[in-house]
């Protein structure tokens, strides 16, 4: 293994360069070493029989694997090396779920085209895959590459799986995605710390909402368009959007409060709840049914007397409960959804 170039999660291609090591005998030319005082010779590939063994989940250059125009080593004792280096690019398929902190198992699958069991059969070497000359990527951290030799019943012979385990590193992500994220989920709730005279709720409502879907586009254009499993990382962002278009709503509703004219509102159940027995007026049936102190008849009649309460008071009743229930709601659902993307649970 040289390199590992690139795994492109939209298209699900790794590519990579590397050089497989294939060994086969031919009694026919062996030769008596002492007598021509040589063990080993190059030999061009065109002299020589090759086996016709298939990268079978390449995506490009499908063919014999190996560069034609490298020689092989052909030993006294009829032993053939060859070693077929090129650059590689095979389909893997991408396991989105955990994604930025995903790992994903890659398969190199060979197998011979179209030679039968008892001509031509692949076997495993004892030695392991080389790491000694691999360069470092600077996004996957390659884990280790596990052989793995498996009888095909419908073609009637041995194939070699090698499956590539890679980890994705993550401190990109963390920088320039996760944080500014996680920061910007604060902001659903300072919604609610914002006067309403200021007259910018709304804007600073809608701007966290924008903000989410631009994110949101740039995490599904970086995936793969398939419905095999749901990206914790984009459900995490569909929350957050969801959470800014209920704090929206009950921004609108509570500016609705507390810009009422007139001031007085009819207590219900609920307004009881959310408001303070302090704030609760006592006014009797007429001012209330006039709905403004100044326009109340200076002679009673036989009223009865009703519980009121202003509508700046239920506005910023609204305001310290949506505070509460949206930050509460902000941690849990970060704590759950990091704890999925990180494979906690």
């Amino acid at each position: 293994m040289y390199s590992l170039v690139d795994l492109n999660e939209k298209d699900q291609v790794l590519s990579l360069s590397g050089m497989f090591g294939l060994t086969w005998k031919e009694p026919l030319l062996e030769w008596d070493a002492r007598e021509y005082n040589t063990e080993v010779i190059y030999v061009p590939t065109e002299m020589l029989w090759l086996p016709d063994v298939i990268l079978q989940n390449a995506v490009a250059n499908y063919g014999q694997i190996g560069n034609r125009n490298l020689k092989v080593y052909l030993e006294s004792s009829g032993t053939i090396v060859w070693f077929p280096g090129d650059f590689y690019k095979t389909y893997c398929k991408i396991d989105v779920r955990h994604y930025p902190f995903d790992t994903q198992a890659c398969k190199m699958i060979l197998q011979p085209l179209s030679c039968e069991k008892k001509i031509v059969n692949l076997d495993l070497a004892p030695v392991p895959v080389s790491l000694r000359k691999y360069d470092e990527n600077g996004e996957w951290e390659l884990s280790d590459i596990v052989p793995q030799k498996v009888w095909v019943d419908k073609a009637r012979h041995f194939r070699v799986d090698y499956t590539l385990n890679m980890k994705r590193k993550t401190l990109f992500y963390a920088v320039n995605m996760i944080l500014p994220i996680v920061f910007l989920s604060l902001l659903n709730s300072l919604v609610f710390a914002v006067p309403a005279n200021s007259g910018e709720k709304i804007t600073l409502c809608i701007s966290v909402m924008l903000s989410y879907a631009v994110f949101l586009t740039l995490v599904n254009d970086a995936l793969p368009e398939n419905s095999d499993g749901v990206c914790y990382f984009s459900a995490y962002l569909a929350t957050e959007i969801f959470l800014s278009v209920a704090a929206t709503i009950i921004t609108v509703v509570n500016l609705a409060f507390h810009h009422h004219n007139p001031s007085y509102i009819r207590t219900t159940r609920l307004l009881t709840f959310l408001v303070s027995e302090k704030k609760i007026q006592t006014l009797a049936g007429e001012m209330v049914k006039v709905k403004s102190p100044d326009q109340v008849p200076e002679k009673h009649g036989e009223a009865t007397e009703v519980k009121v309460v202003l509508g700046s008071d239920v506005a910023t009743a609204l305001d310290i409960l949506g505070f509460k229930v949206f930050t509460l709601i902000n941690i849990v659902a970060t704590l759950v959804f990091f704890c999925a993307m990180s494979g906690v649970y």
